[in-house]
C-alpha cells in the first residue's frame, strides 16, 4: 500500500530534488526536519498542515467531509559556511532551485498529478499545486555562517465518494 496523503507527497519531492539538484551527492536531503547536528547541504522534506474549508461540502453527500482540501509540505534548506560571502552565494542558488524545481521539473509535475488516495470508502486526488511562500533566516555560531530556508508548497486535493 501507498503512503497515504501527507506522506505520499514526500517521495515525489525528494526525488525531484535528487533528480535536479543532488547530481554530485552533494546534498543529505532527508524526509523530516533539518535537526542542529546536520551537516551542509540538507534538505529536509516533511508535511506541516491539512486545511479543510468547513463551508466546502458537497450537497446532498451524507458525510460532512469537505470537498476540497489544502497540504503545507515544508521544505528546508541549510547552507554552512565559514565564509559569509560565499555561504550567502550558495544559500541564494538553493533557496532559487528548490523554488524553480518545485515550479518547472516536468517530472515531478507528472508524478504529483497522477497521486490518488483510496481511504474508507473516499478517493482523494492531486487538483493542483503551487509554492506559497519562502522564509530566510541567518545566523552565526563559532567560526560558521547558517542560513536556512523555510520554502512552504502546497498542493489542494479533491476527495469525493
Amino acid at each position: 500500500m501507498a503512503d497515504l496523503f501527507p506522506m505520499g507527497f514526500i517521495d515525489p519531492v525528494i526525488g525531484a530534488f535528487e533528480r535536479n539538484m543532488n547530481t554530485n551527492d552533494e546534498y543529505s536531503i532527508f524526509a523530516r526536519p533539518i535537526g542542529p547536528l546536520d551537516a551542509d547541504r540538507t534538505i529536509g522534506v516533511f508535511p506541516n498542515t491539512w486545511t479543510a474549508n468547513p463551508e466546502d461540502k458537497l450537497i446532498g453527500v451524507p458525510n460532512r467531509e469537505p470537498f476540497q482540501a489544502i497540504y503545507s509540505i515544508t521544505i528546508q534548506n541549510l547552507v554552512i559556511h565559514p565564509d559569509p560571502i560565499e555561504g550567502r552565494r550558495i544559500f541564494a542558488i538553493d533557496s532559487k532551485s528548490i523554488r524553480a524545481i518545485l515550479y518547472r521539473d516536468a517530472a515531478f509535475h507528472l508524478a504529483l498529478a497522477g497521486l490518488t488516495e483510496s481511504f474508507m470508502g473516499s478517493l482523494e486526488r492531486v487538483k493542483k499545486y503551487d509554492v506559497l511562500r519562502q522564509e530566510f533566516m541567518g545566523s552565526r555560531t563559532g567560526i560558521s555562517f547558517l542560513y536556512l530556508c523555510k520554502t512552504e508548497f502546497i498542493i489542494t486535493t479533491e476527495t469525493t465518494q
